[in-house]
């Protein structure tokens, strides 16, 4: 009825004398309802508003619980390996896929290992434990799990990996700790390209406080071009 009234344009069956005094009603009325559809209007705009907000907080909780669970099985396929009567071959392999799972589960884009054949008929002549990327940059990843301090030559093949790929960095994971020649040889190849020694027990200390995979080896590669200490250590006490 009200919408009758304000789409009313014809006032010329009304009294002459009539004619302003019902314009100017007519203009009240219409201003009153503009008023109210506008309040509507706006009413509906922060509802429509609040529901996306809802919406998106929503999908953020559900992508943090997916991320959370994801972590979590990568995790326990992670410590499966500490415990299980494997031998050490056994256990490094599935070192690589465990890691690799690992790498997934914190959002790291991961290429899984591959082997890289001769052209004339040598059979395998490289084989890559896996490929990250961490902000944009390839980083070549070698895993290992020795009993011994891994030493200056297990470091210097997987240098020679690095050496013939034009912007590769590299990052070496190990279960046991370093030689002090290992960790000069790493020093000293800085001055061509980006090498992260990493170890296993370095891994498990961050799972446990719960951080940030991705942020644990972009502080280690940080160190390693600013400081040129390719084996920095952030979750130690003392270590920023």
């Amino acid at each position: 009825m009200l919408r009758r009234v304000v789409e009313f344009a014809n006032f010329d069956t009304c009294w002459p004398s009539d004619q302003l005094k019902a314009k100017g009603l007519v203009a009240s009325i219409r201003d009153i309802v503009n008023q109210k559809d506008a309040f509507t209007r706006i009413n509906q705009e922060r509802e429509q508003e609040r529901q996306q907000r809802l919406a998106q907080a929503e999908e953020a909780t559900r992508a943090r619980r997916e991320r959370i669970a994801k972590i979590e099985t990568a995790k326990n396929e992670f410590y499966g390996l500490f415990g299980s009567s494997l031998t050490r071959q056994a256990r490094g392999k599935k070192l690589e896929t465990a890691l690799n799972n690992l790498f997934a589960a914190y959002g790291i884009l991961v290429h899984e290992a591959f082997h890289i054949v001769g052209e004339s008929g040598e059979g395998i002549v490289e084989q890559i434990d896996g490929v990250i990327e961490l902000k944009g940059a390839l980083h070549f990843v070698e895993m290992k799990w020795y009993e011994a301090p891994v030493g200056k030559g297990e470091i210097a093949e997987h240098l020679v990996r690095l050496i013939s790929r034009e912007e590769a960095r590299g990052i070496f994971i190990s279960a046991s700790d370093y030689t002090e020649p290992a960790i000069q040889t790493a020093r000293e190849f800085l001055q061509h390209k980006v090498i992260v020694l990493a170890s296993l027990h370095e891994i498990v200390r961050l799972l446990e406080q719960q951080g940030d995979l991705a942020d644990l080896f972009l502080k280690k590669a940080q160190a390693a071009q600013i400081h040129k200490n390719p084996y920095f250590k952030p979750l130690e006490s003392g270590s920023a």
